[in-house]
């Protein structure tokens, strides 16, 4: 997370018992929102380098989303700028299938769901395609590009004109 505060104070002499109860209630009211019950997190600045690994129930991990800066948007959405979603083959292999690149995205991490207005440039062994306005649902492994869409395919089509 970036961003970050700080205080100092000059230290006080023969108190350290004060110091360290002090230093336990603050530890306290810095981890009381990870409890369910607690205060909700919320920053008013972008989070910086920001990385959302995703996992199968087997433990392999099965995709990626990185971006430069993440601003949240609720509880479980955050806007990206220069995202970067990797989707792996979920096995003990972990080989990249597919890139997802855009310079803007937002990303539902509930629903496992990737979409923007912007371009995305989605790159694949077998092909290549760039459009805008798009959307990746993981669960399903599909893809919708509403604009531009233009494909590249990298394999060969064979007897494509019979």
């Amino acid at each position: 997370m970036s961003g970050h505060a700080s205080i100092h104070r000059p230290a006080s002499r023969g108190r350290p018992l004060r110091r360290a109860i002090v230093g336990c209630a603050l530890g306290i009211a810095l981890l009381s929102p990870l409890r369910a019950a607690g205060p909700q997190i919320r920053t008013n600045t972008p989070i910086r380098n920001f990385s959302l690994p995703s996992f199968n129930e087997k433990g392999f991990r099965t995709m990626l989303v990185r971006g430069r800066e993440a601003t949240l948007l609720g509880k479980t959405e955050a806007k990206l700028s220069d995202m970067t979603l990797t989707v792996f083959s979920g096995d003990a292999a972990a080989s990249v299938e597919t890139v997802f690149l855009s310079t803007s995205a937002v990303v539902q991490s509930d629903r496992r769901i990737i979409h923007g207005d912007e371009t995305v440039r989605i790159i694949n062994d077998d092909f290549e395609l760039l459009g805008t306005d798009w959307r990746y649902e993981h669960d399903v492994m599909k893809i919708n590009i509403y604009h531009g869409a233009r494909v590249v395919f990298k394999a060969e089509l064979k007897d494509i004109l019979k």
